[in-house]
């Protein structure tokens, strides 16, 4: 596939024209605003579908994005945005005979889509129809069963426009997140944040581990894969810091999750009613000005710390900001851009 300028043109046009390919240029179009270039690009473009000089400057902004990231551009060109020259084909095997249905080349048809069960190899035949009357019928069911799974996952059978970067596997099916800057955009920033709460320093992010967040599992540290952290302020008397540590696979996470609690200072008091947020969650609480949410949802290990009066007793915006945290963690493994906002209707200054 090269650097993928051959797919440039394509992926502008899904991007703003919408099509068949939105799940696609939904990934596409998170990985453009993790830079400020992309990011201003996108917009531009967004605002302005029909502007000349907007669309370049998008389109400059995707042939970067494809050149100087091999790894998202060869991910692209297994979507029906690559153009496929092979027919896509799904394979069931009855003994000797193979049962094929196929879609046929390129891009998702805009007409019907045709499925074709052919038998095969030659010597099969005789066989085939000799056989006919008592597997005819079974193979016809399990072909209808494999292709109402395929529309029950929403797999189109010409293209894989649910396929993640990383690796083979469905939107849904959460992935681990590898780059830092996948893991800074699970953080909330201003415009998700409630009136009255501003960035008081970073985000900062990294890969594995450094001096803004250590390895959580010493014996593991490889499987911590990247963090990002991020502090808010609010009237210049309390204060939210946000953390969020990718792992391997789920399980690490979940033990992280187990090592973290127990390192956290405070105790579980009972005063925080925190809900189930995520695959776990607790809370920790220090004197009566500090509380900690850790969650957890898939691969990731998720931190809120509240700082403030009373904020170990009546936990005002505790809630509200884990729960923020722990959507945006699930859009993010779920291939999306992360825009969950805060619910002030829980919660007062």
């Amino acid at each position: 596939m090269g650097d993928g300028r051959e797919m440039v043109p394509d992926v502008v046009e899904a991007l703003l024209a919408g099509g068949p390919h939105q799940a696609v240029a939904d990934v596409v179009r998170a990985r453009l605003r993790m830079v400020p270039e992309g990011a201003r690009a996108l917009a531009s473009a967004e605002t302005g579908p029909e502007d000349v000089q907007a669309r370049a400057q998008l389109t400059a902004a995707v042939a970067h994005l494809l050149a100087t990231d091999e790894a998202f551009a060869q991910y692209l060109a297994t979507t029906g945005l690559g153009r496929s020259t092979d027919p896509s084909t799904v394979q069931l095997r009855t003994g000797p005979s193979t049962v094929q249905l196929r879609t046929g080349a390129g891009s998702p048809p805009t007409g019907p889509t045709t499925v074709q069960l052919r038998v095969g190899p030659a010597d099969a035949r005789a066989r085939a129809l000799a056989a006919r009357r008592s597997s005819a019928g079974i193979v016809v069911a399990l072909a209808l069963v494999l292709i109402a799974a395929l529309v029950a996952l929403g797999i189109h059978l010409g293209s894989r426009p649910l396929l993640k970067p990383g690796g083979p596997g469905l939107a849904h099916a959460a992935q681990p997140l590898r780059d830092p800057a996948l893991v800074r955009g699970v953080l909330p920033d201003a415009r998700a944040m409630p009136a009255g709460w501003e960035v008081r320093s970073g985000p900062e992010s990294g890969t594995g581990s450094g001096a803004d967040v250590p390895c959580l599992l010493p014996d593991s540290c490889d499987q911590q894969l990247a963090y990002a952290t991020v502090r808010f302020g609010a009237a210049d008397i309390r204060t939210a810091n946000f953390t969020a540590v990718a792992f391997g696979s789920p399980e690490t996470a979940a033990r992280a999750f187990g090592a973290t609690l127990d390192r956290t200072a405070g105790e579980d008091s009972g005063s925080v009613a925190l809900p189930r947020i995520g695959d776990q969650s607790a809370v920790r609480t220090h004197g009566s000005s500090t509380a900690v949410a850790l969650v957890r949802v898939g691969a990731v290990l998720l931190l809120v710390r509240d700082d403030g009066p009373g904020a170990a007793v009546t936990a005002p915006w505790l809630t509200v900001f884990a729960e923020l945290l722990g959507e945006r963690a699930r859009q993010a493994q779920d291939g999306r851009t992360p825009d969950a906002a805060a619910s002030t209707a829980a919660a007062t200054g």
